[in-house]
């Protein structure tokens, strides 16, 4: 009868365990969800605003990679990053570039210190109109406090990747 009552007693704590931690780790997906989803806004701000310092210094991680068609590119240093930044940002100038807008993006965590963030948007002229609509996944990992961008894939079929 002792046995009987331990083997019952274990079972319930295995499965009230169980049970707790599930809870726990859906809880905290979604707090990883809500901080990727900050980052990204702040991004997608500082993108608009042309604060290529802020891009390179303070969302982007260094080293970071850029992946497209052509293959890899490693930005080692936040200066790197910044560089690119500044020459995509002359570009679109050229072009009368005013902001960019989040259409739709999709957040799969990962693990809880890193979620991959794949997202349509839209590039604005400054009249208004659409300059580019696009898509592009990026990576996201946790730095001490701080979500950063680790990777950027370019998407120019326009598939977003989707959890599970």
């Amino acid at each position: 009868m002792k046995t009987l009552y331990c083997s019952v007693t274990l079972v319930f704590l295995v499965f009230a365990t169980t049970t707790e931690h599930a809870e726990a780790q859906q809880g905290n997906a979604q707090d990883v969800k809500t901080a990727v989803r900050m980052a990204w806004d702040t991004y997608i701000d500082a993108f608009s605003a042309g604060r290529t310092d802020l891009v390179a210094s303070d969302i982007y991680a260094a080293p970071s990679y850029q992946l497209g068609e052509n293959g890899g590119t490693v930005r080692m240093r936040v200066s790197d990053i910044k560089a690119a930044f500044d020459d995509i940002h002359a570009s679109l100038n050229e072009a009368r570039y005013a902001r960019s807008e989040t259409d739709v993006a999709t957040i799969c965590v990962i693990n809880l210190g890193t979620a991959l963030l794949s997202a349509h948007f839209t590039r604005y002229r400054d009249d208004g109109t659409v300059l580019t609509r696009g898509a592009s996944s990026y990576l996201f990992a946790k730095f001490k406090s701080d979500w950063r961008i680790v990777a950027i894939m370019g998407n120019p079929s326009g598939n977003l990747i989707t959890c599970d």
